[in-house]
């Protein structure tokens, strides 16, 4: 597990010792960065929040881990004894045995399985990871023996078990099982090609994006994204995962600096959505909906520093979607960094307590929460007693 964490030990104390540790002043990394030095000095006075993409651009220019700066690990050894350990090892057992099924109890059709991964989907929409964690080792051995059968039947077997294998990578990021989570997407990335369906392997390609955008590599991530749309056609279905890919392109191209072209992806996403009318979710990990375009819409701003943007955004529309509460949750942390940047402390730790109540697992282990608590103790004399009871549930010293 992490250690106890340290009093001031915030990103703008880590990017402080380790841009001194590579012998680099203000200015310069700065220029490695690609960000302006007014905004580099902020954010080491901690007169300014750090964004992700300032984030991962500082982690690539001093070569060391996003995980670094943040103070996270990406690998949380979950070592006591409990379902969660448990769960954890039986994955870790079953992604290595598809070459070796040893599937339990009575041999499962694929409908059975399939019906099951669907349960599962809608346990991980409702937060119940440790629940869909027991149940995916067993539904895998079963999996591995369905896609090995001849013609379309392990075509067919093969596409829900690329649905298995990116809900294997959900669940182990959930955990904080990086090693385990990238083994989970390699596994997916390879088998799309062999399930029969060109849509699985942009859907794929739209999780390979991830790292990308984990690592600041926005460019190439988009480059990604554009060779995936080769593969989409002119389905509901498709144009479905052509929202999915738009909003993910909208984010990286705010974090690479172009708020225009951002915009023009998630005016894309809205039109496909008002004109074809897609399913929301047609795909395990597929989310066309309104909730999640309009909450990438009011996200983009702040990716770029612009809180009164995302403020003003945020205040026409109206976010509450019972289905999706993990995105209800990301929405009220992107507007708490919003309203930081726009100057109103109050709201900021009104957003940061409406996250907690929709999503507050989520909320708890989102590494900006922690940064934008600081920056409330910090603007303030003295924490207020709901500050610190937000802190105290978060596990964040201050």
């Amino acid at each position: 597990m992490d250690g106890p964490e340290q009093p001031g030990d915030s990103v703008a104390e880590r990017l402080k010792r380790a841009r001194k540790l590579k012998g680099l002043d203000q200015r310069q990394l700065a220029q490695r960065m690609s960000f302006s030095y007014s905004l580099v000095k902020k954010v080491e006075q901690g007169v300014k929040p750090p964004s992700a993409a300032f984030v991962a651009g500082a982690a690539r220019a001093l070569g060391i881990k996003v995980s670094t700066l943040y103070g996270t690990s990406e690998n949380e050894v979950l070592d006591e004894p409990s379902q969660q350990s448990s769960g954890i090892a039986d994955l870790r057992s079953a992604l290595d045995a598809y070459d070796e099924p040893r599937p339990e109890g009575d041999a499962l059709a694929l409908d059975d399985v399939t019906a099951r991964l669907v349960a599962a989907s809608d346990k991980l929409v409702a937060l119940h990871h440790a629940d869909v964690l027991s149940e995916l080792p067993n539904l895998l051995h079963h999996l591995y023996v369905l896609a090995d059968e001849p013609g379309r039947a392990g075509e067919l077997g093969r596409a829900v078990l690329h649905d298995a294998y990116r809900m294997s990578a959900t669940v182990a990021g959930r955990f904080r099982q990086a090693d385990l989570a990238a083994i989970a997407s390699e596994l997916h990335v390879q088998l799309a090609p062999r399930t029969g369906d060109p849509l699985r392997i942009a859907i794929s390609a739209y999780h390979r994006s991830t790292r990308y955008l984990q690592h600041g590599d926005y460019r190439n991530g988009l480059r990604l994204l554009d060779r995936a749309r080769e593969h989409i056609g002119t389905s509901t279905n498709g144009r479905a995962v052509a929202i999915q890919l738009d909003l993910r392109s909208a984010i990286l191209a705010a974090r690479a600096g172009d708020a225009t072209e951002a915009d023009d992806y998630v005016g894309e996403a809205r039109s496909y959505a008002s004109e074809f009318r897609p399913p929301a979710a047609p795909y395990y990990g597929v989310d066309a909906s309104t909730t999640n375009i309009v909450v990438h819409w009011c996200a983009t701003p702040v990716e770029n520093y612009n809180g009164t943007e995302a403020v003003r955004r945020a205040s026409t529309v109206e976010v509450v979607d019972p289905h999706r509460p993990e995105r209800v949750g990301h929405h009220h942390i992107d507007m708490a960094r919003a309203w930081m940047l726009h100057g109103d402390r109050e709201r900021t730790l009104t957003e940061l307590n409406a996250a907690k109540e929709a999503a507050p697992n989520a909320t708890r282990h989102h590494p900006s929460v922690a940064e934008t608590v600081r920056m409330l103790v910090a603007s303030e004399r003295r924490a207020t007693e709901s500050l610190a009871g937000f802190a105290r549930w978060a596990g964040i010293r201050i």
